[in-house]
């Protein structure tokens, strides 16, 4: 599903990723680790599109992302991934079924708020729909942002450090639900994580260092 070749990339003369190279499966849960600074984000926003590799390739579901014009990257980046952060970046002043359906409006997609309905009830927030971030936990507030993650059904999601943020019990629960989602709907997850016990999880746990990939 996801291939990334020799990819480099450097920032103010500071080379951040030396040749890295991996490869995601369709359904896979993979976790990337590594050392403060060794570059997990920086290949992470790579990877989502967010930023540009100084050399080598992207490839999701087979297409050439440096292939593609502005316009059509930030249409394929909107419909075929999803993204959670650290912190939610929820819009404080929508309510969390109108922040999940933006996506999905931007879209074009006239069933968004049945479908972000759906996501909220499985997320078990069926009593949250009108709740403003600010009148949520943290916890809530972060399956809100999965909910939006998931709106237009990508083929992968892309999570950087999605429970650095949280209590522990928070925490325990969002990991668990990574896994729930991949069972119950086959979702791909690519997760940037400092939590051992979240990397020990996955399918597969990736390190950075000194600016490529190790097992």
């Amino acid at each position: 599903m996801l291939k990334a070749d020799n990819v480099y990339k450097s920032y103010g003369g500071l080379d951040v990723l030396k040749g890295v190279n991996l490869s995601i499966d369709k359904g896979e849960v993979v976790s990337i680790v590594g050392a403060s600074g060794a570059g997990k984000s920086t290949l992470l926003h790579i990877l989502g599109t967010l930023d540009t590799p100084d050399s080598g390739m992207i490839m999701l579901n087979g297409i050439k992302m440096s292939s593609l014009p502005q316009k059509k990257m930030s249409q394929f980046r909107n419909e075929q991934i999803g993204f959670i952060f650290q912190f939610h970046n929820l819009f404080p002043e929508f309510t969390a079924l109108e922040n999940v359906c933006i996506p999905a409006f931007i879209k074009g997609n006239k069933q968004a708020k049945k479908r972000a309905g759906e996501l909220l009830d499985i997320l078990g927030l069926s009593g949250r729909y009108d709740h403003k971030p600010s009148e949520l936990s943290g916890g809530e507030q972060q399956r809100v942002s999965v909910a939006r993650a998931l709106i237009n059904d990508p083929s992968i999601v892309f999570a950087d450090e999605p429970s650095g943020n949280l209590d522990s019990q928070s925490a325990d629960d969002l990991h668990q639900l990574f896994f729930d989602l991949r069972k119950d709907m086959g979702q791909t997850f690519v997760i940037v994580t400092h939590n051992m016990e979240l990397a020990g999880m996955a399918d597969r746990k990736l390190e950075i260092k000194d600016g490529v990939i190790t097992i």
